[in-house]
Protein backbone atom coordinates (compact mmCIF):
# COMPACT_ATOMS: atom_id res chain seq x y z
CA UNK A 1 0.00 0.00 0.00
CA UNK A 2 1.20 3.41 -0.84
CA UNK A 3 2.36 5.47 1.95
CA UNK A 4 0.87 8.50 2.42
CA UNK A 5 3.05 11.66 3.16
CA UNK A 6 1.88 14.86 4.78
CA UNK A 7 2.62 18.39 3.44
CA UNK A 8 4.57 19.32 6.55
CA UNK A 9 6.61 16.10 6.50
CA UNK A 10 7.69 16.57 2.63
CA UNK A 11 8.52 19.98 3.17
CA UNK A 12 10.77 19.00 6.10
CA UNK A 13 12.42 16.31 3.74
CA UNK A 14 12.54 18.53 1.04
CA UNK A 15 13.70 21.98 3.07
CA UNK A 16 15.31 21.26 6.77
CA UNK A 17 17.97 18.22 5.43
CA UNK A 18 20.47 19.52 6.94
CA UNK A 19 22.41 21.66 10.21
CA UNK A 20 25.29 24.01 9.68
CA UNK A 21 27.12 25.19 12.36
CA UNK A 22 27.17 29.40 12.52
CA UNK A 23 24.67 31.76 12.12
CA UNK A 24 24.91 35.23 11.20
CA UNK A 25 24.71 36.97 14.88
CA UNK A 26 28.08 35.44 14.91
CA UNK A 27 29.87 35.29 12.27
CA UNK A 28 28.81 38.54 9.51
CA UNK A 29 31.10 37.56 7.34
CA UNK A 30 29.60 33.60 6.75
CA UNK A 31 26.59 35.08 5.68
CA UNK A 32 27.11 36.79 2.67
CA UNK A 33 24.40 39.73 1.28
CA UNK A 34 21.57 37.79 -0.56
CA UNK A 35 20.93 38.73 -3.82
CA UNK A 36 19.86 42.44 -4.69
CA UNK A 37 16.22 42.69 -4.20
CA UNK A 38 15.23 39.58 -3.10
CA UNK A 39 14.05 38.42 0.04
CA UNK A 40 14.12 35.43 2.04
CA UNK A 41 12.71 35.15 5.57
CA UNK A 42 11.87 32.11 8.13
CA UNK A 43 9.52 32.61 10.42
CA UNK A 44 6.64 30.76 12.64
CA UNK A 45 3.13 30.48 12.06
CA UNK A 46 1.06 32.65 13.09
CA UNK A 47 4.49 34.69 14.67
CA UNK A 48 4.72 32.23 17.82
CA UNK A 49 7.88 32.66 19.68
CA UNK A 50 7.39 30.89 22.98
CA UNK A 51 6.52 26.71 22.60
CA UNK A 52 6.39 23.82 25.14
CA UNK A 53 8.52 21.12 24.88
CA UNK A 54 7.42 18.70 22.91
CA UNK A 55 4.85 20.69 20.89
CA UNK A 56 5.18 20.83 17.25
CA UNK A 57 7.26 23.92 15.97
CA UNK A 58 6.10 25.04 12.41
CA UNK A 59 8.35 27.09 10.64
CA UNK A 60 7.34 28.83 7.35
CA UNK A 61 10.54 29.80 4.99
CA UNK A 62 8.85 32.71 2.53
CA UNK A 63 10.71 33.78 -0.83
CA UNK A 64 9.85 37.31 -2.37
CA UNK A 65 11.69 39.42 -4.86
CA UNK A 66 11.14 43.63 -5.42
CA UNK A 67 12.11 42.81 -8.55
CA UNK A 68 9.31 40.71 -10.38
CA UNK A 69 10.42 37.50 -12.78
CA UNK A 70 14.36 38.39 -11.69
CA UNK A 71 14.66 34.94 -9.52
CA UNK A 72 13.33 31.27 -9.38
CA UNK A 73 13.09 29.13 -6.39
CA UNK A 74 13.74 25.73 -7.17
CA UNK A 75 12.22 22.56 -5.56
CA UNK A 76 15.72 20.85 -6.36
CA UNK A 77 18.48 22.76 -6.03
CA UNK A 78 21.37 20.08 -6.42
CA UNK A 79 20.63 19.57 -9.90
CA UNK A 80 21.98 22.84 -10.53
CA UNK A 81 25.80 23.97 -9.68
CA UNK A 82 25.99 25.32 -6.20
CA UNK A 83 23.15 24.26 -5.09
CA UNK A 84 21.76 23.21 -2.25
CA UNK A 85 18.58 22.66 0.10
CA UNK A 86 18.22 24.51 2.73
CA UNK A 87 20.19 24.40 5.75
CA UNK A 88 19.03 25.06 9.35
CA UNK A 89 21.51 26.84 12.47
CA UNK A 90 19.83 25.81 15.79
CA UNK A 91 21.76 27.53 18.69
CA UNK A 92 23.03 26.47 21.24
CA UNK A 93 22.91 22.97 19.82
CA UNK A 94 24.21 20.92 22.89
CA UNK A 95 20.43 19.79 23.43
CA UNK A 96 19.63 18.83 19.50
CA UNK A 97 18.73 15.81 18.39
CA UNK A 98 19.25 15.26 14.41
CA UNK A 99 16.66 13.09 13.61
CA UNK A 100 18.15 12.20 10.04
CA UNK A 101 20.78 10.21 11.79
CA UNK A 102 19.58 9.73 15.24
CA UNK A 103 16.10 7.82 14.49
CA UNK A 104 16.07 5.81 17.73
CA UNK A 105 16.10 2.93 15.54
CA UNK A 106 18.48 -0.40 16.77
CA UNK A 107 19.10 -3.73 15.22
CA UNK A 108 20.40 -6.89 17.50
CA UNK A 109 21.24 -8.71 14.23
CA UNK A 110 25.33 -7.84 14.13
CA UNK A 111 25.38 -8.77 17.69
CA UNK A 112 23.47 -11.89 17.73
CA UNK A 113 25.90 -13.47 14.40
CA UNK A 114 29.40 -11.21 16.36
CA UNK A 115 30.85 -14.72 17.37
CA UNK A 116 29.94 -16.72 14.06
CA UNK A 117 32.95 -17.61 11.70
CA UNK A 118 33.62 -14.83 9.03
CA UNK A 119 31.95 -12.28 10.36
CA UNK A 120 31.31 -9.04 8.48
CA UNK A 121 28.85 -6.66 8.24
CA UNK A 122 28.59 -5.00 4.76
CA UNK A 123 25.78 -2.44 3.45
CA UNK A 124 24.32 0.63 1.40
CA UNK A 125 22.44 3.75 1.07
CA UNK A 126 19.58 5.10 -1.03
CA UNK A 127 18.61 8.46 -1.48
CA UNK A 128 15.40 10.42 -1.77
CA UNK A 129 13.85 12.57 -4.13
CA UNK A 130 14.83 11.38 -7.12
CA UNK A 131 13.00 13.60 -9.57
CA UNK A 132 12.07 16.65 -7.81
CA UNK A 133 12.34 18.97 -10.43
CA UNK A 134 10.61 22.36 -10.46
CA UNK A 135 11.07 25.99 -10.30
CA UNK A 136 8.67 29.01 -8.97
CA UNK A 137 9.07 32.53 -10.35
CA UNK A 138 9.49 34.99 -7.16
CA UNK A 139 7.44 38.02 -7.26
CA UNK A 140 6.18 40.70 -4.58
CA UNK A 141 3.52 38.35 -2.98
CA UNK A 142 6.14 35.63 -0.84
CA UNK A 143 5.62 32.25 -1.96
CA UNK A 144 5.51 30.14 1.55
CA UNK A 145 7.43 26.29 2.22
CA UNK A 146 5.81 25.56 5.66
CA UNK A 147 7.32 22.45 7.77
CA UNK A 148 7.55 21.03 10.86
CA UNK A 149 10.84 21.03 12.84
CA UNK A 150 10.00 18.31 14.74
CA UNK A 151 9.96 15.84 12.22
CA UNK A 152 13.88 16.67 11.24
CA UNK A 153 15.46 18.20 14.79
CA UNK A 154 14.20 17.26 18.57
CA UNK A 155 14.66 20.61 21.15
CA UNK A 156 15.66 18.02 24.35
CA UNK A 157 15.45 21.29 27.01
CA UNK A 158 13.81 23.73 27.51
CA UNK A 159 16.05 27.40 27.34
CA UNK A 160 16.24 30.53 24.50
CA UNK A 161 16.83 29.21 20.44
CA UNK A 162 18.21 31.26 17.73
CA UNK A 163 17.51 29.24 14.43
CA UNK A 164 18.61 31.02 10.70
CA UNK A 165 18.29 29.31 7.57
CA UNK A 166 20.62 29.15 4.52
CA UNK A 167 20.18 27.42 0.75
CA UNK A 168 21.43 27.81 -2.54
CA UNK A 169 18.49 27.23 -4.21
CA UNK A 170 17.64 30.68 -6.46
CA UNK A 171 18.71 31.20 -9.77
CA UNK A 172 18.14 34.20 -12.44
CA UNK A 173 15.79 33.55 -14.43
CA UNK A 174 17.48 34.96 -17.33
CA UNK A 175 19.97 32.32 -17.12
CA UNK A 176 20.48 30.06 -20.04
CA UNK A 177 20.00 26.56 -18.57
CA UNK A 178 23.77 25.40 -18.89
CA UNK A 179 25.30 28.46 -17.41
CA UNK A 180 23.05 28.44 -14.20
CA UNK A 181 24.33 28.74 -11.03
CA UNK A 182 22.71 29.11 -7.59
CA UNK A 183 22.95 31.97 -5.95
CA UNK A 184 22.53 31.75 -1.78
CA UNK A 185 20.45 33.55 0.61
CA UNK A 186 20.28 33.78 4.25
CA UNK A 187 17.55 34.12 6.80
CA UNK A 188 17.48 36.61 9.56
CA UNK A 189 17.60 35.22 12.86
CA UNK A 190 14.60 33.99 14.33
CA UNK A 191 14.54 33.62 18.27
CA UNK A 192 12.06 31.11 19.95
CA UNK A 193 11.40 30.19 23.88
CA UNK A 194 11.11 26.56 24.51
CA UNK A 195 9.42 26.10 27.96
CA UNK A 196 8.47 22.89 30.24
CA UNK A 197 5.19 22.86 31.28
CA UNK A 198 3.84 19.50 32.93
CA UNK A 199 0.28 20.31 32.99
CA UNK A 200 -0.12 21.29 29.18
CA UNK A 201 1.80 18.65 28.35
CA UNK A 202 -0.88 15.94 29.54
CA UNK A 203 -3.62 18.62 28.60
CA UNK A 204 -2.68 18.23 25.69
CA UNK A 205 -2.24 14.63 25.35
CA UNK A 206 -6.08 14.04 26.82
CA UNK A 207 -7.19 16.19 23.58
CA UNK A 208 -4.53 14.13 21.33
CA UNK A 209 -5.99 10.70 22.54
CA UNK A 210 -9.99 11.99 22.72
CA UNK A 211 -8.91 13.39 18.81
CA UNK A 212 -7.64 9.93 17.86
CA UNK A 213 -10.00 7.92 19.50
CA UNK A 214 -12.97 9.46 17.34
CA UNK A 215 -11.56 9.98 14.40
CA UNK A 216 -10.54 5.70 14.85
CA UNK A 217 -13.73 5.16 15.41
CA UNK A 218 -15.57 6.74 12.42
CA UNK A 219 -12.87 5.27 10.05
CA UNK A 220 -14.35 2.24 11.48
CA UNK A 221 -17.32 2.22 11.15
CA UNK A 222 -16.86 2.92 7.41
CA UNK A 223 -14.69 -0.09 7.21
CA UNK A 224 -11.68 1.68 5.72
CA UNK A 225 -9.58 0.02 7.32
CA UNK A 226 -10.72 -3.36 5.58
CA UNK A 227 -10.80 -1.55 2.11
CA UNK A 228 -7.73 -0.49 -0.28
CA UNK A 229 -8.21 3.50 -0.27
CA UNK A 230 -7.95 3.11 -4.55
CA UNK A 231 -11.62 1.55 -4.19
CA UNK A 232 -12.60 4.26 -2.89
CA UNK A 233 -14.26 7.72 -5.17
CA UNK A 234 -15.81 11.05 -4.86
CA UNK A 235 -16.83 12.29 -1.55
CA UNK A 236 -16.35 8.83 -0.27
CA UNK A 237 -12.55 9.25 -0.65
CA UNK A 238 -12.44 12.96 0.51
CA UNK A 239 -14.23 11.93 3.47
CA UNK A 240 -11.62 9.05 3.92
CA UNK A 241 -8.80 11.15 3.45
CA UNK A 242 -9.99 14.18 6.01
CA UNK A 243 -10.61 11.30 8.80
CA UNK A 244 -7.14 9.43 7.94
CA UNK A 245 -5.39 13.12 8.70
CA UNK A 246 -7.32 13.57 12.23
CA UNK A 247 -5.70 10.62 13.07
CA UNK A 248 -2.96 10.94 12.10
CA UNK A 249 -2.51 14.77 13.38
CA UNK A 250 -3.93 13.56 16.68
CA UNK A 251 -0.56 10.70 16.43
CA UNK A 252 1.76 12.94 15.63
CA UNK A 253 1.25 15.31 18.67
CA UNK A 254 1.20 12.25 20.88
CA UNK A 255 4.98 11.08 19.53
CA UNK A 256 6.50 14.40 19.62
CA UNK A 257 5.32 15.01 23.57
CA UNK A 258 7.72 12.63 24.63
CA UNK A 259 6.42 12.03 27.98
CA UNK A 260 6.32 8.74 30.08
CA UNK A 261 2.18 9.09 29.53
CA UNK A 262 2.51 9.71 25.88
CA UNK A 263 4.83 6.83 25.52
CA UNK A 264 2.49 4.82 27.30
CA UNK A 265 -0.33 6.08 24.89
CA UNK A 266 1.62 5.63 21.93
CA UNK A 267 2.21 1.98 22.92
CA UNK A 268 -1.34 1.14 23.50
CA UNK A 269 -2.58 2.65 20.09
CA UNK A 270 0.72 0.83 18.25
CA UNK A 271 -0.39 -2.55 17.01
CA UNK A 272 2.97 -3.53 14.94
CA UNK A 273 1.34 -2.25 11.42
CA UNK A 274 3.77 -0.19 9.26
CA UNK A 275 0.85 2.21 8.25
CA UNK A 276 -1.64 3.96 9.93
CA UNK A 277 -4.69 5.15 7.61
CA UNK A 278 -2.21 5.00 5.08
CA UNK A 279 0.48 7.09 6.92
CA UNK A 280 3.54 6.06 8.33
CA UNK A 281 2.64 4.92 11.53
CA UNK A 282 3.77 7.48 13.94
CA UNK A 283 3.42 5.24 17.12
CA UNK A 284 6.13 3.28 16.00
CA UNK A 285 8.44 6.75 15.74
CA UNK A 286 7.00 7.75 18.97
CA UNK A 287 8.49 4.60 20.60
CA UNK A 288 11.68 4.76 18.53
CA UNK A 289 12.80 8.78 19.39
CA UNK A 290 11.43 8.50 22.91
CA UNK A 291 13.69 9.42 25.71
CA UNK A 292 12.29 7.31 27.78
CA UNK A 293 13.33 3.92 26.56
CA UNK A 294 14.14 1.92 29.23
CA UNK A 295 9.93 2.10 29.93
CA UNK A 296 9.57 1.74 26.44
CA UNK A 297 11.03 -1.97 26.45
CA UNK A 298 8.68 -2.77 29.00
CA UNK A 299 5.76 -1.57 27.90
CA UNK A 300 6.48 -3.26 23.74
CA UNK A 301 7.16 -6.41 25.67
CA UNK A 302 3.96 -6.55 27.14
CA UNK A 303 2.07 -5.23 24.31
CA UNK A 304 3.86 -7.92 21.70
CA UNK A 305 1.50 -10.13 23.59
CA UNK A 306 -1.66 -8.63 22.89
CA UNK A 307 -4.34 -10.16 20.48
CA UNK A 308 -4.04 -7.78 17.96
CA UNK A 309 -0.77 -7.15 18.13
CA UNK A 310 1.33 -7.83 14.86
CA UNK A 311 4.84 -9.36 16.03
CA UNK A 312 7.17 -9.14 12.98
CA UNK A 313 10.63 -10.25 12.66
CA UNK A 314 11.69 -6.82 12.49
CA UNK A 315 9.71 -5.87 15.93
CA UNK A 316 11.01 -8.76 17.41
CA UNK A 317 14.95 -7.62 16.52
CA UNK A 318 14.32 -3.87 17.66
CA UNK A 319 13.01 -4.81 20.98
CA UNK A 320 15.78 -7.52 21.15
CA UNK A 321 18.49 -4.73 20.61
CA UNK A 322 16.83 -1.83 22.61
CA UNK A 323 16.68 -4.86 25.33
CA UNK A 324 20.34 -4.99 25.10
CA UNK A 325 21.14 -1.53 25.01
CA UNK A 326 19.34 -0.44 28.14
CA UNK A 327 21.03 -3.18 30.06
CA UNK A 328 24.54 -2.45 28.79
CA UNK A 329 24.63 0.89 27.33
CA UNK A 330 28.44 1.38 27.21
CA UNK A 331 28.69 -1.82 25.70
CA UNK A 332 26.18 -0.89 22.99
CA UNK A 333 27.24 1.76 22.31
CA UNK A 334 30.70 1.23 21.30
CA UNK A 335 29.23 -0.50 18.47
CA UNK A 336 32.34 -2.20 17.25
CA UNK A 337 33.22 -5.77 17.15
CA UNK A 338 34.40 -6.71 20.40
CA UNK A 339 31.62 -5.07 21.97
CA UNK A 340 28.82 -6.85 19.45
CA UNK A 341 30.88 -10.23 20.71
CA UNK A 342 31.14 -9.88 24.63
CA UNK A 343 27.02 -8.94 24.11
CA UNK A 344 26.31 -12.12 21.91
CA UNK A 345 25.35 -14.62 24.47
CA UNK A 346 23.43 -12.25 26.61
CA UNK A 347 21.61 -11.18 23.41
CA UNK A 348 20.27 -14.56 22.53
CA UNK A 349 19.27 -14.91 25.59
CA UNK A 350 16.78 -12.14 25.30
CA UNK A 351 15.56 -13.06 22.24
CA UNK A 352 14.70 -16.37 23.15
CA UNK A 353 12.89 -15.06 25.82
CA UNK A 354 10.65 -12.73 23.51
CA UNK A 355 10.53 -15.56 21.00
CA UNK A 356 8.87 -17.88 23.87
CA UNK A 357 6.74 -15.39 24.74
CA UNK A 358 5.58 -14.49 21.37
CA UNK A 359 5.03 -18.13 20.75
CA UNK A 360 3.39 -19.16 23.75
CA UNK A 361 0.36 -15.95 23.15
CA UNK A 362 0.10 -17.08 20.00
CA UNK A 363 -3.32 -19.17 20.84
CA UNK A 364 -5.08 -16.44 22.71
CA UNK A 365 -4.30 -13.99 18.93
CA UNK A 366 -6.65 -12.85 16.71
CA UNK A 367 -6.48 -14.57 13.41
CA UNK A 368 -4.19 -12.14 11.51
CA UNK A 369 -2.16 -11.87 14.92
CA UNK A 370 -2.01 -15.06 15.06
CA UNK A 371 -0.79 -15.61 11.37
CA UNK A 372 1.93 -13.04 11.49
CA UNK A 373 3.18 -13.92 14.96
CA UNK A 374 3.08 -17.46 13.54
CA UNK A 375 5.51 -16.37 11.10
CA UNK A 376 7.92 -14.66 13.44
CA UNK A 377 7.66 -17.21 15.91
CA UNK A 378 8.78 -19.83 13.32
CA UNK A 379 11.84 -17.99 11.31
CA UNK A 380 13.49 -17.20 15.08
CA UNK A 381 12.49 -20.45 16.48
CA UNK A 382 14.92 -22.09 13.60
CA UNK A 383 18.11 -19.65 14.13
CA UNK A 384 21.27 -21.18 15.38
CA UNK A 385 22.89 -17.83 15.82
CA UNK A 386 26.40 -19.49 16.03
CA UNK A 387 25.17 -22.68 17.78
CA UNK A 388 24.72 -26.44 16.78
CA UNK A 389 21.17 -26.12 18.08
CA UNK A 390 18.18 -24.13 17.31
CA UNK A 391 17.38 -21.03 19.37
CA UNK A 392 13.66 -23.04 20.28
CA UNK A 393 14.25 -26.63 20.43
CA UNK A 394 12.55 -28.37 17.68
CA UNK A 395 10.03 -30.46 20.04
CA UNK A 396 8.92 -27.03 21.88
CA UNK A 397 8.17 -25.24 18.96
CA UNK A 398 6.46 -27.30 16.93
CA UNK A 399 4.07 -28.21 19.87
CA UNK A 400 4.03 -24.13 20.39
CA UNK A 401 2.16 -24.16 16.60
CA UNK A 402 0.54 -26.71 17.17
CA UNK A 403 -1.44 -25.14 19.75
CA UNK A 404 -1.88 -22.15 18.02
CA UNK A 405 -3.06 -24.06 14.97
CA UNK A 406 -5.70 -26.01 17.56
CA UNK A 407 -6.97 -22.62 18.13
CA UNK A 408 -8.29 -21.31 14.97
CA UNK A 409 -10.30 -24.61 14.43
Amino acid sequence: MPVRISLMILFAGLLAPAIYAQDCGENKEACAANPPGLIFELGTKGGQKAFHLGEIIELEERYSADAPKKYYVLAQPANVEGGYSTKLSILPDEDLIDRTTATGRVSAQAILIANCMGYGISGGASGVCADCGGRLMLGREPIRFPYALNYRFTIAKPGHYTIAARAGNIVLSNAASEQEKALEVTSKPLEIEILRDENWASQQLAQAVSSFEAAKRNYQLERWDERPVASLQGDELMRETKIAKEMNDAAQVIRFLDTEESLAQAVRFYDGSLTLAGYANPFWNAVLESSHRKLAVKLLADRMLGEDFLASEDFVDVLTAMSIQQEQPEVFNRGDDAARKQLSLRTVEILKGYVLGLGKSLAAKEPAAREAGAKTFEHYAAQKYCSNEALIETGVAREILLRARNAIE
